[in-house]
């Protein structure tokens, strides 16, 4: 965890807005916010999480979860975004341990979150870093976003499941030498770039690996951890 990173709850309306800020930065659009003040104002009053990670006074990044009934009583991480500019910095990592540690303070056993799987930054933060499990993957989960980060693209999601048990998370390593009988399902090294600059080149990674997603969980196959070549590991 990044040392000058501090993890703050967000309670003030003053203070909420830092985290919209961040968000609106991350997934910009043309017109219109990701979350209206008043909707967050109303979910933070009511049992939800928002965070703000600082360095000094300035706000870098944010988290935002509310609680969810879906398969039982959890919290649902439904963003989490740091500024290009301080970006593999742990901040990210910060902020989801600050959420795991609340999330415990408030008797919840389980957070879960949706993460694009082309995304390698994210698969090995989530992965490895925290190690979650995946229970799921959704093909076109949100539909089409109008955002300048996913528009054009189609918004396949897998669901991280991160259970809250004993003190703390426990990560996992790297699998550097996958079982024979694993299947690996490669993703490109950065596919944000890939994406602006060329969508369709985006959109035949976005389809193998649902393909490939979907064939494998089929047969019953479990994400076991992410490989040194940037490969899920699945294994039946």
């Amino acid at each position: 965890m990044n040392s000058q990173v501090q993890v703050q709850i967000l309670e003030t309306l003053t203070d909420q807005n830092l985290a919209r800020g961040i968000f609106d930065e991350t997934w910009a659009m043309d017109a219109g916010t990701e979350i209206t003040p008043n909707l967050l104002q109303a979910m933070v009053h009511n049992g939800a999480y928002l965070s703000g990670a600082f360095i000094g006074e300035k706000c870098v990044g944010a988290a935002f979860a509310f609680p969810a009934t879906t398969a039982g009583l959890h919290l649902h991480s439904h963003m989490t975004a740091v500024l290009d500019d301080y970006r593999d910095k742990g901040i990210g990592y910060s902020l989801k341990i600050d959420q795991w540690n609340w999330a415990k303070k408030n008797n919840y056993k389980e957070i879960t979150w949706t993460f694009d799987p082309l995304v390698a930054r994210n698969a090995k933060l989530n992965l490895i870093k925290l190690g979650v499990d995946i229970s799921d993957y959704y093909p076109n989960f949100y539909g089409d976003m109008p955002d300048a980060l996913n528009a054009g693209d189609e918004s396949d999601r897998v669901m991280a499941s991160w259970k809250v048990v004993g003190n703390q998370p426990v990560a996992k390593s790297v699998i550097i030498n996958p079982d024979k009988a694993d299947t690996l399902i490669k993703i490109p090294a950065d596919i944000v770039t890939i994406r602006s600059e060329d969508i369709s080149e985006n959109l035949k990674w976005r389809h193998k690996v649902r393909d490939e997603f979907m064939r494998a969980f089929e047969k019953g196959g479990k994400v076991v951890g992410f490989s040194a070549n940037n490969e899920y590991v699945v294994r039946v």
